[in-house]
């Protein structure tokens, strides 16, 4: 006796193994299909800006003055040019380092920022409405203005090109025990971007 195989049944079964497979084919794709769009932004850079600042001194030393006697007064200026690209705030100090000697207790000292006036020559100079950012002693200046955050001066400068004079005026005081003293400083700006 021979036995008959049911063909049909897996032709049925291989049809609907087929007939899957391709549904989920089709439901793969069709998942996946969409309208699309783009743009785009292109050629982007980046760069920085910069802080720079120079005086009109060529390496000059802005007082020698010696012999001093009670009521002696002078006053000499130097100009600072903002050489930089971005908004920034200027601020005038000396270092410990640069400051020598005991005279500055008896040097009244006035510092002002204004325009006009080159270095050491005062001629022209005008100063800044409330333009006084220093009315002390030289000692006085030497102590409390020691770096950037407790420097003085409200200048702000934001182009290159801008300029600002100070004015340093002293005058020895009418003080007997003024004699036979020095004193040494050196005075720095300092620009910070803001």
């Amino acid at each position: 006796m021979q036995v008959k195989k049911n063909r049909s049944g897996v032709k049925a079964a291989a049809v609907v193994a087929t007939g899957l497979v391709a549904s989920a084919l089709v439901i793969w794709f069709s998942s996946y299909a969409a309208f699309t769009a783009t743009t785009t932004n292109s050629g982007n850079s980046f760069s920085s800006g910069s802080v720079a600042i120079s005086d009109d001194d060529s390496n000059g030393v802005l007082f020698s003055v010696s012999g001093l006697k009670p009521g002696d007064t002078g006053s000499k200026c130097i100009e600072v040019t903002y050489n930089g690209s971005v908004a920034s705030s200027v601020k005038l100090y000396t270092t410990a380092a640069s400051y020598t000697g005991t005279l500055g207790t008896y040097l009244d000292f006035t510092v002002k920022q204004g325009t006009g006036g080159t270095y050491a020559d005062c001629t022209g100079f005008v100063a800044d409405s409330g333009g006084t950012i220093h009315n002390g002693t030289l000692a006085a200046f030497a102590s409390s203005y020691t770096n950037f955050a407790n420097g003085i001066g409200t200048w702000t400068p934001s182009t290159a090109g801008t300029k600002k004079t100070f004015q340093f005026t002293y005058t020895l005081q009418d003080n007997n025990s003024a004699q036979n003293k020095s004193a040494g400083i050196g005075f720095t700006w300092e620009a910070q971007s803001s």
